[in-house]
């Protein structure tokens, strides 16, 4: 399964969310830093790959680049909050009829939710409405 992340018509593959992840994380950073930092967390790519999905992911208006000598530096311009409320927006528009409700349904019929989950998710719609 591949998870993807939408801003506007563009969608992220799993790689190119992990080299955002990346940049978000280390701020701007060479294809060298990039690569080194994809590395330390259990994906080794060879150099050109990482270039080649930061070069993508410049065309596509996620990242953006300045010259260091003769090296790029990359650096994100779309901010991680940004993308996470795009990519959640589209799941609730496409997946839930646009309603929060439905995704709550759905995350509540799930074995996966935690009574760690439960309680935080208590604690949230507690300061939303005002009441305890």
């Amino acid at each position: 399964m591949t998870t993807v992340v939408v801003v506007s018509m563009d969608v992220l593959t799993d790689l190119q969310l992990a080299v955002m992840k990346t940049l978000w994380r280390v701020r701007e950073g060479r294809v060298s830093d990039v690569a080194d930092a994809l590395a330390r967390g259990g994906r080794d790519l060879a150099l050109t790959t990482v270039a080649t999905v930061l070069q993508r992911l410049e065309k596509q208006g996620w990242v953006a680049h300045r010259r260091d000598g003769r090296h790029f530096v990359y650096r994100a311009k779309v901010k991680e909050q940004t993308a996470a409320e795009g990519a959640l927006a589209r799941v609730v528009r496409g997946f839930f009829d646009g309603r929060v409700s439905n995704v709550a349904a759905q995350l509540f019929e799930s074995n996966d939710i935690t009574p760690d989950d439960l309680r935080a998710i208590r604690e949230l719609l507690e300061k939303r409405t005002g009441s305890r």
